[in-house]
C-alpha cells in the first residue's frame, strides 16, 4: 500500500489533464455548432433570432459540462498553475454566459411575439389586397353596358390568380354578368379559405416553445452563475449575488427595526468561514 501512494497523485494529474482536454473539446464543439447556425448573420431577421437563441439554449449543456469538467480537473490537480489559470479565466468568462442567457429571455419573448404578429399582419395584407381586387372586378361586371365593354373592363383588371376571364357564350349580357358574379363569389370563398389567420394551436405551440426556452435559459443562467467567479473573489457569482441581496434585505429590516439573524445564519452556510462578509470580528 505504501508503494501505491506515490502513484495516486500522478494518477490524479493524468486524469486532470484528460478532463481538461475533454472540457476544451466541448467548448470547441459548442462554438462550431453555434457558428454554423449563426452564419450568415441576419441579426434583424426574427427567424434568425429565434433559430440562434434556440441553438444557444438547446446546446448550452455542452459548455456547462465543459466548465464543470475544468473545475473538477483543477480540483484533482491543485498544484497545476496552468489549470488554475484556465479555470479562473473561464470562470470570469462564465459571467458573460450568465448575462447572455438572461438577455435571451426578452429576446426570445420578443422574437416569438414578433413571429405571430408578422404572420397576422401578412395575412391581413393578403386579405385586404384580395378583397380590393374582388371589389374592382365586381364593380367592373356590374358597370358594364355591353359584352364588349365587359370584356374590355375585365382585360384591364385581369388578375391571373383570380381566374376571372371573359367568355362570350352568346348569352344575354344580364345572364353573362350573373354567371360571372357566381364564379367570382366561388373564387372569393376559395381565397378566404386559403388566407386564414394562424390557428390557435399554432399560436399555443409558439407560446409553449418560447416558455420552455425562456425557462431553460433562466436555469442555465443560474447554473453558469454557480460556476462563474469575479476577479478577486473566492466565492461563486451566484453566492456573491445572494450575499449582496441578503445583506441589503437585512439592512432594510434593520432600518425598520426587524431582526435579521436568519439571514446571517444562511450566509454562513453559503460562504467559507474565512471569507464570510457578514462574520463579525
Amino acid at each position: 500500500m505504501v508503494s501505491d501512494s506515490p502513484s495516486r497523485p500522478r494518477e490524479g494529474q493524468v486524469l486532470a489533464d484528460r478532463l481538461s482536454v475533454f472540457a476544451l473539446a466541448l467548448f470547441v464543439i459548442y462554438g462550431v455548432r453555434v457558428a454554423a447556425t449563426a452564419f450568415p448573420l441576419r441579426p434583424l431577421d426574427t427567424l434568425w433570432q429565434l433559430t440562434i437563441s434556440s441553438t444557444l439554449i438547446n446546446t448550452a449543456a455542452i459548455p456547462l459540462l465543459g466548465l464543470g469538467l475544468l473545475h473538477l480537473a483543477a480540483y484533482l490537480d491543485p498544484g497545476n498553475p496552468a489549470l488554475a489559470r484556465r479555470r479562473e479565466s473561464l470562470a470570469r468568462w462564465a459571467i458573460l454566459a450568465v448575462l447572455g442567457f438572461l438577455l435571451l429571455l426578452p429576446l426570445q419573448a420578443y422574437a416569438s411575439w414578433s413571429t405571430v404578429a408578422t404572420a397576422r399582419a401578412r395575412l391581413m395584407t393578403q386579405q385586404t389586397s384580395a378583397n380590393r381586387n374582388f371589389a374592382q372586378i365586381r364593380d367592373a361586371i356590374n358597370s358594364a353596358t355591353s359584352s364588349k365593354d365587359l370584356q374590355a373592363r375585365l382585360q384591364s383588371l385581369q388578375s391571373p390568380e383570380l381566374g376571372i376571364r371573359f367568355q362570350n357564350l352568346g348569352l344575354p349580357l344580364a345572364e353573362t354578368k350573373r354567371q360571372m358574379l357566381i364564379r367570382l363569389n366561388e373564387i372569393q370563398e376559395q381565397v378566404k379559405t386559403r388566407i386564414n389567420a394562424p390557428p390557435p394551436e399554432a399560436i399555443e405551440d409558439v407560446a409553449r416553445n418560447a416558455s420552455r426556452l425562456m425557462g431553460t435559459s433562466f436555469v442555465y443562467a443560474l447554473a453558469f452563475a454557480i460556476a462563474a467567479q469575479r476577479r478577486g473573489q473566492d466565492i461563486p457569482l451566484l453566492v456573491e449575488l445572494l450575499t449582496i441581496w441578503s445583506l441589503r434585505r437585512q439592512a432594510d429590516r434593520s432600518r425598520r427595526g426587524v431582526p435579521g439573524a436568519p439571514d446571517r445564519d444562511y450566509l454562513a452556510q453559503l460562504a467559507p468561514l474565512e471569507d464570510d462578509p457578514t462574520r463579525l470580528p
